[in-house]
């Protein structure tokens, strides 16, 4: 009888390690399932810091193809990255620069001549860049 009763707590400790190890099975593939999501909102987030480098780079490409003398205003919207980016023309490498939660998108220009240049979007106001062909370098204003 001793036994029997022996035997009844070893089950009653087997299945409780199996529901153990059902319940953390589970808990892993939710964690697995929140990671993925979290990884797809971080590449939507950098395709806006992307969209906002070649928006800059075609505004630039425009105003030089434009010849001396051709200016254009480039407006970012208030809120277009959350948290803010640091956007820059950048001389050195002839590259429009996104930097977004630490990292840096990076969109190639046609001219060769550009004035190095940085600003940071806003979440509560609206950036103007104005963009100026002058003698075919590229000189920028923004606020």
């Amino acid at each position: 009888m001793k036994k029997l009763g022996l035997d009844k707590k070893g089950q009653v400790s087997a299945e409780l390690l199996f529901v153990s190890l059902i319940a953390l099975i589970i808990m892993a593939s939710m964690l697995s399932l929140i990671g993925g999501e979290l990884n797809q909102l971080e590449t939507a987030d950098m395709g806006k810091a992307r969209t906002l480098g070649e928006k800059l780079a075609g505004a630039i490409n425009a105003v030089y193809v434009g010849g001396s003398g051709y200016s254009a205003n480039l407006t970012i919207p208030a809120g277009i990255t959350v948290p803010t980016s640091l956007i820059r023309a950048n001389n050195t490498t002839d590259s429009v620069d996104v930097v977004y939660n630490n990292k840096t998108v990076s969109v190639k220009v046609i001219p060769k001549e550009i004035t190095n240049f940085n600003i940071a979007t806003s979440t509560t106001t609206d950036r103007i860049i104005t963009i100026k062909n002058e003698n075919g370098i590229i000189k920028f204003q923004g606020y």
